[in-house]
C-alpha cells in the first residue's frame, strides 16, 4: 500500500489526481504522436510480466532482446530502458553501453566528448546537471567517478546543482566546482553515462574504488555533540517519505511501531512539512525521534550531508537520503518496493554504488515483515559499528 506523503490525506488525494492527469497527458501526447510499433510494445508486456514473477533469469533474456530491438530501431528511450534494467540484474557493463549509446542517439555524438583517453594538457568539463534540479540521486551516485575523471586531467571543472557546490568541492580539492547556472567549457566533456562507460562498468571496481564525500567536520562535530547531549541510545535517520505516488512505502502505523520497537533515538532526515507526520511517528514519546529544524536541504546540502554523517547509522527509502547517505559512507539500509523503476540491484543485497549499505527489497512481503527483518539488520550494523567505536 503507498502511504500518503507526511500525514496529510488532502495531499495524497491531490496528488493522485496529478498523477493520473499527468497519465491522460501522456496518453493524448502518444495519440497524436503515434504508438510504438506492436513488437516493441509485445516485448515491454513480456518484461513487465517477467518483473513482475521476479523472474531474472527470464528477465535478463528479455532484456537483452529488447536491447537488440533498441539498436536496429535506434530508440533512444528503449535503450534507456533496457540499461536501467541490465543494472538492476548486476550487468554493468552493458547497462554503461546502452545508457552511452541512449545518449549520442538523442544529441550525438560531439567530437570533444571524453571516452577515457589520456587528456595530455586538455582541460575536462564534468557536467553532473540534471533537467529537473530536485532529482539529485543521480547527481549524487556519480559525483564520486567524477572526481576520479577530474584526477585524469590537469584542470577539470565540475558543474552541479548549487546546493552541492561545497559539498562536492571539498571531496574533490583538485577540481574546480561551480553552480549549474555558470557557463563553462573546456577541450573535453563528460557526462553522467561518459562516467559511468569509463568507470562503471566493473561493478567490484566501482565498490573498490569508493570515495565517500566529505561532510564539513566542523558541522559534523557539532551535529553529534547536540544529539548525543539527547540521548544515549545509537543515533539512526530516518527517511519515510516521498512526493511521487508511483513509490510502495510503509504507512505510518508501520513507521511508529518499527521506532518503538527499536532499541535507537532516530533523527528525522525527511524533507517538507513533516509535523502532522512527526507526531503520529512518534505516538507520544517524542524523545523517540528527533526533529532538527535546522537542517533544510532543500535549501542547504552540504549542511544536511554533517548531519547525516553525524549519526551512526541510517533507514530510508529510495530518495535523496537513500544517495547521500551512501555516498558519505554511513552504514545505511536502504528500503526498496517491488517496482521496477530506480537504480537498485534486484539480487544480492548490497550495491557497488553504496558498499557500506544494505538493501533490503520488499519482495512481495507485507512491510511490517519487512520492517522486522530491517530491524534486524539495522542491531547488527549498531552493534558493529558500537564495537569499532570501543576499539578505536
Amino acid at each position: 500500500m503507498t502511504s500518503f506523503y507526511h500525514g496529510s490525506y488532502i495531499r495524497y488525494v491531490i496528488g493522485g489526481l496529478g498523477l493520473q492527469l499527468r497519465r491522460y497527458t501522456k496518453a493524448v501526447r502518444r495519440l497524436f504522436t503515434g504508438s510504438k510499433p506492436r513488437s516493441v510494445l509485445e516485448q515491454q508486456a513480456k518484461v513487465d510480466a517477467l518483473i513482475a514473477r521476479r523472474d531474472w533469469t527470464g528477465l535478463e533474456a528479455s532484456t537483452n532482446e529488447m536491447a537488440i530491438m533498441a539498436d536496429r530501431a535506434r530508440d533512444p528511450e528503449m535503450m534507456q530502458k533496457a540499461g536501467q534494467a541490465f543494472e538492476r540484474l548486476g550487468k554493468f557493463a552493458r547497462a554503461a553501453e546502452l545508457r552511452l549509446s541512449a545518449r549520442r542517439q538523442r544529441k550525438g555524438k560531439g567530437a570533444n566528448e571524453w571516452t577515457g583517453e589520456d587528456l595530455g594538457s586538455d582541460t575536462l568539463l564534468i557536467d553532473l546537471v540534471e533537467d529537473d534540479p530536485r532529482s539529485l540521486g543521480r547527481v549524487i551516485r556519480h559525483a564520486r567517478l567524477a572526481g576520479a575523471a577530474a584526477a585524469c586531467a590537469q584542470s577539470a571543472t565540475i558543474r552541479v546543482e548549487p546546493r552541492l557546490v561545497s559539498l562536492v568541492q571539498r571531496t574533490f580539492p583538485n577540481a574546480t566546482v561551480v553552480p549549474a547556472q555558470q557557463n563553462v567549457v573546456g577541450d573535453k566533456f563528460a557526462t553522467f553515462e561518459n562516467l559511468a562507460w569509463v568507470f562503471g562498468r566493473d561493478a567490484e571496481r566501482l565498490a573498490a574504488d569508493f570515495v565517500p564525500l566529505r561532510a564539513d567536520p566542523e558541522l559534523v562535530a557539532t551535529f553529534r555533540k547536540r544529539y548525543r547531549s539527547m540521548t544515549d541510545l545509537p543515533l539512526v535517520g530516518l527517511s519515510w517519505g516521498s512526493k511521487s505516488h508511483t513509490k510502495d512505502v510503509p504507512d505510518f502505523p508501520e513507521w511508529a511501531r518499527f521506532i518503538a520497537q527499536t532499541h535507537a533515538t532516530f533523527v528525522s532526515l525527511q524533507y517538507g512539512q513533516i509535523k502532522p507526520a512527526l507526531r503520529r511517528l512518534r505516538n507520544g514519546n517524542d524523545a523517540r525521534l528527533i526533529y532538527d529544524d535546522s537542517v533544510d536541504q532543500m535549501v542547504d546540502m552540504d549542511r544536511f550531508a554533517a548531519q547525516v554523517a553525524a549519526l551512526d547509522a541510517v533507514v530510508t527509502i529510495s530518495n535523496t537520503a537513500a544517495h547521500l547517505s551512501g555516498a558519505l559512507g554511513v552504514p545505511t539500509v536502504f528500503l526498496i518496493d517491488d517496482n521496477f523503476q530506480t537504480a537498485w540491484p534486484v539480487i544480492g543485497d548490497r550495491t557497488p554504488w553504496y558498499p557500506n549499505g544494505v538493501v533490503m527489497r520488499k519482495e512481495g512481503r507485507t512491510w511490517p515483515v519487512v520492517l522486522d527483518d530491517v530491524g534486524r539488520r539495522l542491531s547488527s550494523i549498531l552493534t558493529v559499528r558500537s564495537t569499532l567505536s570501543s576499539d578505536s
